[in-house]
């Protein structure tokens, strides 16, 4: 019987000590990803956005409390009118978005875009990114597009990642698509809300990303920072442009108070017509908007 006991007691010993190893396990699994995070994250590019990175992005997107609006984001300085032929697919408006990996003012470009989507609707196979570490603002933590789907009951999302974080070329932008990017000059990033309306170039600069990682940005967007400040308000009026789009649908997000406080007044010209305009030549303070767009590299870059 004592031999029975002993035998009992040995096994529940081991399997306490099983259980042990797995919980270990899975804590240095843990502290491992979440410090490749942490760190320069360059084994994280193209690697698709973990739950850890994409629920909180979402969360902060869809609280109803937006954030800070800044009408002067959705004025004639920043977004302008294209009216050319409006783009639509299934009946449903189209947003294109066309940048590179490597370009530091599209990493920027891509937190407000993707918080502003989010709010209509969902991604799959999103994938974390860092701008060129060879280029201004180095290393600057985003997303890619490439490879990626969304889907909504409101808008389609057609984007292009012309190159790779190396300036190799990734994908090609349909004919379709190519006149009004042309027509601002061909620069990164370039946004065309149903060739209605275009902004070329990045709101910001990236100046506060440096050195931080994704969780580090989400920290700094989760308090009330200069750059929470600089990504929300991005979101807000990347949203109130969807939200013209969509003719105001869906209400729940294009009623939001931020969003009312965004009307949007510009001057309408059609591009055969009126003057070829091409921001991003903004010379003001670095932090300010509106920054520099990035020219698609060629041969010579390298």
């Amino acid at each position: 019987m004592r031999a029975k006991i002993k035998k009992r007691q040995r096994n529940r010993n081991l399997t306490l000590l099983a259980a042990a190893v797995i919980v270990i396990a899975v804590v240095v699994v843990s502290v491992y990803y979440f410090s490749t995070l942490t760190n320069s994250g360059s084994s994280e590019d193209g690697k698709l956005v973990p739950s850890t990175v994409y629920r909180p992005v979402y969360n902060m997107a869809v609280s109803p409390t937006y954030g800070p609006s800044n009408t002067t984001l959705v004025s004639s300085k920043y977004v302008q009118t294209y009216n050319g032929q409006a783009f639509t697919t299934g009946g449903k408006p189209v947003l294109v978005y066309v940048g590179a990996e490597y370009c530091p003012y599209c990493a920027f470009q891509r937190w407000p875009m993707v918080m502003a989507l989010m709010r209509f609707g969902n991604f799959t196979n999103l994938k974390l990114m860092q701008s060129s570490p060879t280029d201004v603002y180095a290393n600057t933590p985003t997303f890619s597009f490439y490879g990626s789907s969304y889907s909504s009951n409101y808008l389609i999302f057609q984007p292009y990642e012309q190159e790779d974080r190396s300036g190799a070329p990734l994908q090609t932008v349909p004919t379709n698509y190519t006149t009004p990017f042309a027509h601002y000059g061909g620069n990164y990033p370039f946004l065309d809300f149903n060739n209605k309306y275009v902004i070329e170039g990045s709101y910001f600069f990236p100046t506060l990303f440096a050195s931080l990682n994704w969780t580090q940005v989400i920290q700094q967007i989760q308090t009330n920072t200069e750059l929470s400040i600089q990504v929300l308000s991005s979101a807000n009026a990347i949203t109130a442009l969807i939200c013209n789009m969509t003719g105001g649908n869906p209400s729940s997000v294009c009623t939001n108070s931020a969003i009312v406080s965004l009307p949007i007044t510009l001057v309408s010209y059609h591009p055969d017509s009126g003057p070829t305009l091409v921001v991003g030549t903004y010379d003001g303070p670095r932090n300010s908007p509106f920054a520099t767009a990035s020219a698609p590299r060629r041969a010579a870059d390298f």
